[in-house]
């Protein structure tokens, strides 16, 4: 039975609400890689289950059910046996207390099942965000180890509205958030999930609208410098200093709050990252290394930073390098005789997408890489709010390095660290034409480091607030 219903819903259902209605989807790869989970989503139409259901991964569909009102189906009766044998919803009787409705949710997130559920309890006005009842508090809670993951749906309000006596066929889009392991009491999670809903729809609403406000965007932090100086370590404790959400993306993704860090699924494009950061540092040469280097920083670990500022909306983002001022440094150990200041600003703006200068530009010349990444259109990386440099010896990091006990990489060397420490000085004197730097020595204590770095944050006037 549960093969008729997965064929029911790909080869009839999905084909006919994409024909009739239109149906796009964002974020779908959330759902990858999750056993089972618990899908928050916004409510305003009948038609709400059967657009979530078109965005289930094909082998999730049979394991899913909705929270059901059993009277918004119970007429006319086909209805009601058409949803039944689809989706097996979790049926509740609105005039009593929902206790039964609890205890088979629960039953069936034990056997390995996921859920759907609308928080608001019931069909809200169009486009508004309604308060959460406490039903997905008291599941969340109950399960902090079953993922839950906010959707939110425009689009029904006006296909389907309550007083409408048939649907219309306007266009609909899902937007799937990343997942999220809730703790606390059921007031405190429902509460949350609201905040985290309500600003999921207001970013989709201005990506969507250009007349809108420009969507949310973080202060960026970038951390540089030569392996083994102690950027990450330093990126990371400035993420878990400032009040409100702050992020640290570095070899891992970690998500702050308060200064307290948070629980919460990685983004599929941050293990996919992970994977081939790993390749590069297997490298046994400097050629070898280039191609994985250069899909990790351009493909994936700049798109990170765009998924973040979407999935999360944290305050500040702190970042253990970057892709743009990693690879224009990363140039000394390739093309040394060519690298200077003037080349290294022609290639930020280039990288940038600021500079429009022609093919035959001097410049594509001597870094045919440009060329070759520009003809690709990989020519949009971000350009941090602000740069911390951590000036330290080569000999230090190196000692550093190899006290570590794990595999040196190919630049990991005397020779090499000191050119690309030459290259990330001379990055630093472009930057401070136009953004804030800092350049600290690094041969202080971490908590001393730490302390200097988010004192320059906040005389700037960064986005951050007030340090603990």
């Amino acid at each position: 039975m549960d093969l008729l219903r997965i064929a029911l819903h790909l080869l009839l259902i999905r084909p006919m609400l994409r024909l009739l209605f239109g149906v796009n989807v964002v974020g779908r790869e959330n759902l990858d890689g999750l056993n089972r989970f618990i899908l928050a989503a916004n409510h305003n139409s009948h038609l709400d289950i059967f657009l979530l259901y078109s965005a289930l991964p094909p082998g999730k569909i049979a394991r899913t059910h909705p929270v059901a009102a059993r009277d918004y189906f119970s007429n006319p009766p086909w209805l009601f046996k058409t949803v039944q044998f689809l989706m097996q919803p979790v049926w509740i009787d609105r005039e009593e207390s929902g206790i039964a409705a609890i205890k088979e949710i629960q039953r069936r997130l034990d056997d390995g099942r996921s859920i759907i559920i609308f928080p608001e309890g019931t069909r809200g006005a169009a486009g508004e965000l309604q308060e959460f009842r406490g039903g997905i508090g008291l599941v969340a809670g109950h399960n902090p180890d079953v993922p839950v993951v906010p959707v939110y749906i425009e689009g029904p309000e006006r296909a389907f509205p309550k007083s409408a006596p048939f649907p219309l066929p306007l266009w609909n889009h899902i937007t799937i958030g990343p997942p999220q392991l809730l703790h606390g009491n059921s007031r405190e999670i429902s509460s949350r999930l609201h905040d985290n809903l309500e600003a999921l729809a207001e970013e989709e609403r201005a990506y969507r609208q250009r007349r809108m406000p420009e969507p949310h965007k973080p202060f960026v932090v970038t951390v540089i410098g030569i392996d083994g100086s102690g950027k990450s370590t330093l990126s990371r404790h400035l993420a878990g200093c400032f009040e409100g959400d702050s992020c640290f993306i570095g070899d891992n993704l970690e998500l702050f709050k308060d200064g307290a860090p948070c629980d919460a699924q990685p983004l599929v494009a941050n293990e996919v990252r992970k994977w081939v950061g790993r390749q590069a540092k297997s490298a046994k040469n400097l050629a070898h290394y280039k191609i994985p280097k250069l899909a990790e920083l351009l493909l994936l670990r700049d798109r990170l930073l765009s998924d973040v500022h979407r999935w999360y909306r944290p305050g500040q983002v702190f970042m253990d390098g970057s892709p743009l001022l990693n690879m224009i440094a990363w140039a000394i150990l390739y093309h040394e005789e060519a690298f200077n200041e003037k080349v290294c600003a022609t290639a930020m703006d280039i990288l940038t997408g600021k500079h429009a200068c022609g093919k035959r530009d001097p410049t594509f010349k001597q870094f045919p890489e440009l060329l070759t990444l520009r003809k690709l259109n990989l020519t949009h990386l971000h350009l941090p709010d602000a740069v911390i440099f951590l000036d330290v010896d080569p000999a230090i990091c190196m000692e550093r390095i190899t006290s570590r006990g794990e595999t040196v990489q190919a630049h990991e060397n005397i020779e090499k660290l000191t050119k690309l420490r030459k290259a990330y000085q001379l990055v630093c004197d472009v930057l401070q034409k136009t953004l804030p730097v800092y350049r600290l020595t690094g041969d202080e204590t971490v908590e001393q480091i730490t302390d200097e770095a988010a004192a320059f944050l906040k005389s700037i006037g960064s986005a951050t607030d007030e340090t603990d």
